[in-house]
């Protein structure tokens, strides 16, 4: 099966006419809703020394880095806006690939797009061609993929965002095709870093290695035209029982953007079912902390592997502990991003609650179920089942929830007035003449 040349075929020929009017408007909302991950990411740790080494390391300012107005090359831009945008573990995912699709590619697109002056509906229809390219080949590559210790955020982003820079940068099929292979030839990215800087780093190297791939292809690099399928190539030689058909099923037909998950939490996603779990009896049985002898979760196998962390002493580790976020969900019933910080997650109260939250994986969960029980000195058991967490494709956000988590961001870095302007602008993405215009809005 020629899996390369099919999607680079589809790239090239897809124009944004084609594409549905549902298509694009959840493309808005992702635009929407990955910006404002950014610019709350702005100022974490890895966003400083990402911004300092850029800035010390030079290059043109052909693009923005968001949240700080500083412009540079676009990719060190594609490769700083890429790691801030996952540095809070708050943007989105499409859980039947196991990606966060929309890091690795909206910062390439918006360095190209920026560079040469294009149109939001140029980054938009690249976007959303990258999404569906890059989501496609991690349902083909399986969760097998994921269970042997690929991050598929790393190993299939790169390929979202070479189509994106490609189909920006005007490559034909034949181009496209190589492209590809360079990108997936660099494909890598390893769980274990799960809790360090190092995980958010991974969509931003990947807007960056697929920007790259695109640039020398448009020059005259040359690559393998078929490393996806072809022997010694990426599925032969990443793939654990991976499959090439869902690759291209439905291509062009049906839409994986339309399957995209929105968190509300800003937690690793395999926890969303128990937080919703333990507030949906918080808040029906009022319980209290201190009333509570024991938490017992029972979830899915990835989440454990993804979260299993039980005693994390940092905010990025908190994010990948199901202990820990079931223990923040009774105690405040919320779990925003200011509670996952390195002071708040070693707080006593909620350290000694932690001690009380028993996890174990129930064979045959999906991702997106956890039932949780919860006992009291009383004697009194509450249990709690759920499958479809809020923000699932089944229990999705409103366009107004997806503001103000967008609000709620964005106001680490941007005044009001402009976060107000900033919000009309991605909801016109599509009738914007030149992206340079949303981009100034963005610091």
């Amino acid at each position: 099966m020629k899996v390369t040349e099919r999607i680079a075929e589809y790239v090239v020929k897809s124009s944004y006419r084609s594409l549905p009017k549902d298509v694009i408007h959840q493309g808005k909302r992702c635009f929407l809703d990955l910006i404002g991950t950014t610019l709350g990411g702005a100022r974490q740790p890895l966003g400083k020394i990402l911004v300092k080494t850029a800035g010390e390391f030079g290059g043109k300012p052909q693009a923005t880095i968001l949240g700080y107005g500083l412009k540079t090359s676009i990719l060190n831009a594609a490769l700083i806006n890429g790691s801030i945008a996952h540095a809070l573990d708050f943007d989105d995912t499409h859980i039947a690939s196991v990606i966060h699709p929309s890091a690795p590619v909206i910062p390439a697109a918006l360095a190209v797009a920026e560079w040469k002056g294009l149109s939001g509906k140029a980054a938009l229809e690249a976007f959303i061609l990258g999404f569906e390219v890059e989501t496609r080949i991690g349902l083909g590559m399986g969760k097998k993929h994921y269970d042997r210790g690929w991050h598929n955020t790393a190993t299939c982003g790169r390929f979202g965002s070479v189509v994106a820079a490609g189909k920006l940068l005007g490559l034909s099929a034949e181009q496209m095709k190589m492209a590809l292979g360079m990108a997936g030839t660099q494909a890598s990215g390893l769980r274990l870093v799960f809790g360090t800087m190092t995980k958010p780093f991974h969509p931003g190297k990947c807007a960056f290695d697929g920007l790259l791939s695109a640039l020398l292809v448009q020059r005259g690099f040359t690559c393998a035209p078929n490393l996806i399928e072809g022997p010694k190539g990426y599925v032969e030689v990443l793939g654990v029982e991976s499959r090439l058909e869902p690759m291209v099923k439905n291509l062009g037909k049906k839409y994986e953007v339309l399957n995209n998950t929105f968190k509300p939490y800003a937690a690793c996603l395999m926890t969303h079912p128990t937080i919703d779990a333990i507030l949906e009896m918080r808040n029906k049985y009022r319980l209290k902390p201190e009333e509570v002898v024991s938490i017992d979760c029972q979830v899915a196998k990835f989440c454990l592997d993804a979260a299993g962390q039980s005693e994390p002493k940092t905010g990025l580790a908190g994010k990948f502990s199901t202990c820990y976020v079931a223990a923040l969900a009774l105690a405040e019933g919320a779990a925003g991003e200011d509670m996952f910080n390195d002071k708040k997650v070693v707080e006593p109260k909620l350290v000694a609650l932690q001690k009380k939250v028993r996890a174990k994986v129930v064979p045959g969960y999906s991702e997106t179920e956890a039932k949780v029980s919860i006992t009291t000195k009383a004697g009194k058991k509450y249990s709690a089942f759920v499958d479809a967490p809020k923000g699932d494709p089944r229990n999705p956000p409103t366009d107004r929830e997806l503001e103000d988590k967008f609000r709620t961001l964005a106001a680490f870095v941007l005044p009001k007035a402009k976060i107000d302007r900033l919000v009309k602008a991605v909801w016109s993405l599509d009738k914007m003449a030149n992206i340079r215009q949303l981009v100034r809005l963005c610091y």
